[in-house]
């Protein structure tokens, strides 16, 4: 873990479970959670039961699940914690009984992928990492933070999914206006409805700007035309452009759907990386000294155009260090990958990697 005044950097589950159940059961007003996938085991219930804990000592106690991240939790799971006082809603549900009449195709793909906790509205805990025994060994990064600035432009894309509504465009306006321009920590709220991709525009514009150093860690990574062009170009002018993705996910199809992107960086003359080990479920860049983002949002076609999502823009150089940090530790349990290697893989894995590149806007 590393730490920087308000702001911490958490790379254990272990440590952020047990940082979380502290910040839950030391809760004086309201927690809101905001999790995709929050499962029936012992990390699952012993989070659930400080929850039902503190709904049944009144404090105000909301909780959002996604109805796929979240399927073989069993719904009983979430009763229970309902009839202890807390508000429980399920985001989007594949039941077709519960979805009617609002069931279709969009809602089903669109997902609440985001994995955030605000207490007080003051505390937040935000990243990659779900809630479950499942992911304890995973090299993942959550930022554990103590602002009520942040907190309450969190609060605020918390509201738009518990409680949404249009805001008036006068409204919206002034709330430009309050904001600073480059504030040193900045909430990118992701929601695919209006159309408003601030993740894929915030490391578009980052990239292009890049004039010593791109590196970024992935999970899932399948970017499409712009963001390659992007990063190519960074790499032919001079940019030391790295990239890291696990060598093997949880999720086969997209490990072999990044194939296309990955053999077209390395060419262009990226270091390209298979992170061996754990599963590296990590979402994060630097770039150059003074921006950096992490978060819950992948480069692939559903984070960055269907998923609900929720990442941090850092400017403050000590937090761009310690992302720098961290991807150093990542770079030591990863061996790269050459445009020739990729190049000699067998022709049936090759093309089927196209095919699903060529559809990897469902993936």
């Amino acid at each position: 873990m590393a730490e920087d005044g308000s702001l911490s950097f958490i790379t254990s589950a272990r440590d952020y479970y047990r940082r979380l159940l502290e910040a839950v059961r030391a809760a004086r007003h309201r927690v809101r959670v905001q999790m995709y996938a929050l499962e029936n085991d012992i990390e699952g219930r012993s989070f659930r039961d400080a929850l039902m804990e503190r709904a049944r000592a009144g404090l105000r106690v909301e909780l959002m699940y996604d109805s796929i991240g979240s399927l073989n939790t069993p719904q009983v799971f979430f009763d229970e914690l309902a009839a202890a006082g807390a508000e429980v809603r399920e985001y989007h549900p594949v039941n077709p009984r519960a979805a009617w009449p609002r069931l279709s195709l969009a809602r089903l793909f669109r997902r609440n992928h985001r994995k955030l906790v605000i207490i007080d509205a003051r505390v937040y805990f935000l990243g990659g990492m779900n809630i479950g025994e499942r992911f304890l060994d995973w090299a993942d990064i959550m930022l554990h933070g103590d602002d009520p600035a942040v907190a309450t432009e969190l609060e605020r894309a918390f509201d738009r999914v518990w409680s949404p509504r249009r805001d008036p465009l006068l409204a919206r306006w002034r709330a430009r206006r309050r904001r600073a321009p480059e504030p040193e920590v900045e909430v990118l709220d992701f929601r695919p409805r209006f159309q408003n991709y601030p993740v894929k525009r915030a490391y578009l514009a980052a990239i292009k700007r890049a004039r010593h150093r791109v590196w970024i860690a992935q999970a899932y990574f399948i970017p499409r035309r712009k963001l390659l062009k992007a990063l190519a170009r960074a790499a032919r002018r001079g940019v030391d452009v790295r990239l890291i993705v696990p060598n093997e996910s949880d999720v086969r199809v997209a490990d072999l759907a990044s194939w296309p992107a990955l053999s077209r960086l390395a060419k262009a003359g990226v270091t390209v990386m298979r992170y061996h080990g754990a599963m590296m479920h990590a979402k994060f860049a630097v770039v150059d000294s003074a921006w950096a983002t992490a978060g819950g949002a992948n480069l692939d076609s559903m984070s960055l155009y269907w998923n609900l999502e929720l990442n941090l823009a850092l400017r403050h150089p000590r937090h761009v260090q310690k992302l720098a940090a961290i991807f150093n530790e990542y770079e030591m349990r990863s061996r790269a990958v050459t445009a020739a290697e990729a190049a000699a893989r067998p022709l049936s894995q090759r093309l089927l990697s196209r095919l699903l590149y060529a559809y990897s806007w469902i993936l």
